[in-house]
């Protein structure tokens, strides 16, 4: 649960950041971070086991993705990140 508040305050903040020419938006990162969001909490359900695993791999490439700030990168990352938790 605390890694879901760490990407619930990472949707949050990339609200607040305008980046007039990437190519992906605020509000699209923002709805990429919820939609993985809720794909965490339906993989913890479904299978803590495979779910831990993943998120030990996926959590220290999104806490460095956030501090970068870089849009481009987040919503690729938040697009791999949901094909593995499938």
């Amino acid at each position: 649960m605390k890694f879901m508040s760490l990407v619930l305050s990472a949707a949050l903040l990339l609200g607040s950041f305008s980046l007039a020419v990437a190519a992906c938006s605020p509000e699209e990162a923002q709805s990429k971070a919820n939609a993985f969001a809720q794909a965490i909490q339906e993989k913890a359900q479904k299978d803590p086991a495979n779910y831990a695993t993943v998120m030990q791999e996926l959590q220290p490439q999104l806490l460095e993705l956030q501090q970068k700030q870089d849009l481009d990168a987040l919503c690729k990352f938040y697009d791999e990140a949901l094909e593995k938790l499938k």
